[in-house]
């Protein structure tokens, strides 16, 4: 929420409007995706609300691209500003993608949130913000820790998560 806040705040001027655009598109995909992650467990989708297994997982990350479809949506409805529409594509397109590789592997979901997020911070508002890509690191030592990824599914996920951001920066422009 934070990265969508000071992408939109950058991006917009810096304008205020940018910032509440960016932390309530953000905001509102984050909590439709904590919502369907602890509602999938009390309606017996899956057994905690980190579903491990491939079957729930992808139930899962169905929805969340739903969401962010919907929240997309909405913004343009509401008349977000069209920079932070192109941009707000991310989301999506990062969860499509997740989404088709757990088909076959299950890719960190949370390494490559996390670096898609700080790969935009440091491609469209800062560069020093990179520091944060030890945040990133962290973030995978804890999925590794929690025994629930490898480390080339950390890896792919961040890699994944960078690489689709910086195409989207990139190719958007």
């Amino acid at each position: 929420m934070l990265a969508g806040a000071a992408i939109g705040w950058h991006l917009t001027g810096p304008s205020h409007r940018g910032l509440l655009w960016g932390l309530g598109g953000s905001g509102c995909w984050v909590l439709l995706c904590a919502a369907l992650a602890a509602g999938g467990p009390r309606l017996g989708w899956w057994p905690g609300p980190q579903p491990s297994q491939r079957g729930p997982r992808l139930v899962l990350l169905a929805a969340s691209v739903v969401a962010a479809a919907a929240v997309w949506l909405a913004c343009g409805y509401l008349g977000a500003p069209p920079v932070l529409l192109e941009l707000g594509r991310t989301a999506l397109l990062l969860t499509a993608v997740v989404l088709a590789c757990t088909w076959t592997s299950n890719i960190s979901l949370h390494t490559s949130s996390a670096a898609a997020s700080t790969t935009l911070v440091t491609l469209l508002v800062d560069v020093r913000a990179a520091v944060l890509f030890l945040l990133v690191a962290a973030i995978a030592w804890s999925r590794l820790h929690l025994r629930v990824h490898t480390p080339v599914q950390v890896l792919l996920g961040a890699g994944l998560g960078t690489a689709v951001c910086t195409a989207t920066v990139y190719l958007g422009h």
